[in-house]
């Protein structure tokens, strides 16, 4: 039983992780779009910081569960 809700976070956080990873390409593309329009960079640098604190959050748990 414990096993299955393991597995069943861990999956999870997988699809979390992909998503986050998703968020963070995009915004990074965005960021390159809009080069030289501050409100595009300053907004892209913004989704950036708050996807880097998403990421070592979620990642940080998928390693530690995958160790």
């Amino acid at each position: 039983m414990e096993d299955e809700v393991v597995a069943k976070e861990m999956g999870l956080f997988r699809d979390m992780k992909q998503k986050i990873e998703e968020i963070e390409r995009l915004a990074i593309q965005l960021k390159e779009m809009g080069k030289g329009m501050p409100v595009v960079e300053k907004n892209a640098r913004s989704i950036l910081s708050f996807t880097h604190v998403l990421r070592c959050g979620v990642s940080d748990a998928v390693e530690v569960y995958d160790i």
